[in-house]
């Protein structure tokens, strides 16, 4: 008897592949230039990361130390430093991002208890997702802000087995991380929390300390840092920019220039005469006094950006005007994103595939960085780190779904058969 040896057509190795391939084929389509001057993140990463490579102070075109985040261009600044500042360096660290990324989507969904089929969806789901893709085009932040919070909530998934003092340590330095590469991400502090409150165990206390010793250890020498450059030590400049973008008379919940603000006449001589870290302080102060005066609005603009941040990213004039083929992808763009988000929410209800333990952290996560977010203002890229969780959700729903037996229809008796005339 011959055995079959063949893998499975769709084999995880073959999903990753798969996955690195359209990263690759897609940069070469697009041809992204490194720091392009179209994305305002993409060339300050570029310039901050340059900064580090050439041994000096990290500093921004606009003379700012710590108003972006600075994880990612420390990622890239050593390899801009042994292989020079070029494209394929910055695609190569992009690719390994996203391996990481798609190792640990399909981490979660084990840890999560979903079985092999969901977890090759789930993958299959990453390699697909059009936003993942251009930001691998990009010197986006967002390249190591989704390995960190995949690893965070790894990390808590295995917290929920048990309190282990070295998983609490790699949560900690992944919160730290993340930290680091948005100010936001610090409320994914919520993920290891859960994974030790859910755990059901009183030995809290140690891994709790643990974590926080992780994100120290992560958070120190740029704490050094910012105290070198600015005085005192930061996590990030841009938390009051973003709080009072997010908080004035003219805000609308999404981006707007400081140029359009009530603060629009006085920004300049403010930064000149306080500093990156007293303008920004001064901005959050105008930003709460605002909300403290006029709450009603307030509520209302912060209502509007809990729904803006689970809006689709619509193509708009320009998409459409600059080419029909850009049109297209930014419409198939939209509905993967309306069908995950529905298969996620499904899954969120329905009673097999994820343990209740596991779905509510991840709730908790997600539900953490929403409220984040919706503090400040709502761009269309604040939730694609979080995708994929999304993604992993809508596999575990689609798995369920696959697994349930197809209704048949009710059998009918047959006629019984004539006599035979004699």
């Amino acid at each position: 008897m011959i055995r079959d040896t063949h893998e499975p057509a769709l084999s995880l190795h073959s999903l990753m592949l798969l996955m690195l391939a359209i990263r690759m084929a897609a940069n070469l389509a697009l041809g992204q230039g490194l720091g392009d001057g179209g994305v305002a993140y993409s060339q300050a990463n570029y310039t901050l990361a340059l900064h580090m490579a050439q041994g000096q102070w990290p500093v921004d075109a606009m003379g700012l130390h710590a108003f972006h985040g600075i994880a990612y261009p420390a990622l890239l600044a050593p390899f801009f430093a042994l292989f020079g500042a070029d494209q394929s360096v910055a695609l190569g660290v992009n690719l390994g991002l996203a391996l990481v990324s798609a190792l640990l989507v399909v981490g979660i969904a084990r840890a999560a208890g979903l079985g092999a089929g969901a977890r090759k969806l789930a993958l299959m789901g990453y390699a697909l997702w059009l936003p993942g893709i251009w930001s691998g085009s990009l010197l986006s932040s967002d390249n190591l802000a989704t390995p960190l919070l995949l690893l965070l909530v790894w990390c808590a998934l295995k917290l929920l087995y048990g309190p282990r003092i070295g998983i609490a340590l790699l949560a900690g330095m992944a919160w730290g991380g993340a930290m680091l590469t948005g100010a936001s991400l610090a409320a994914l502090i919520v993920a290891p929390m859960l994974g030790l409150l859910l755990a059901w165990e009183g030995r809290w206390f140690k891994p709790a300390l643990t974590l926080g010793l992780g994100g120290a250890l992560i958070l120190a020498p740029w704490g050094w840092a910012t105290q070198s450059m600015l005085g005192a030590p930061v996590l990030s400049s841009q938390t009051g920019f973003n709080l009072y973008i997010g908080n004035n008379p003219s805000a609308t919940g999404g981006y707007l220039s400081i140029a359009q603000t009530p603060m629009a006449p006085q920004w300049q001589a403010m930064r000149a005469q306080q500093g990156e870290l007293g303008a920004t302080d001064a901005l959050a102060s105008h930003a709460l006094q605002w909300v403290s005066e006029h709450p009603r609005e307030a509520a209302r603009l912060f209502a509007h950006k809990l729904a803006l941040f689970w809006s689709p990213n619509l193509p708009d004039a320009q998409d459409l005007a600059a080419s029909r083929a850009l049109g297209m992808v930014r419409m198939i763009e939209v509905g993967q994103y309306l069908f995950l988000l529905g298969m996620a929410a499904a899954g969120l209800m329905m009673p097999g595939g994820m343990a209740w333990r596991g779905r509510a952290l991840m709730l908790g996560s997600l539900g953490a960085l929403w409220l984040a977010h919706a503090l400040g203002y709502i761009t269309a890229h604040d939730r694609d780190p979080i995708m994929p969780l999304i993604i992993v959700l809508a596999a575990a729903a689609l798995a369920e779904l696959g697994a349930q037996p197809l209704p048949q229809a009710p059998k009918t008796a047959k006629p019984a058969p004539k006599p035979a005339i004699a």
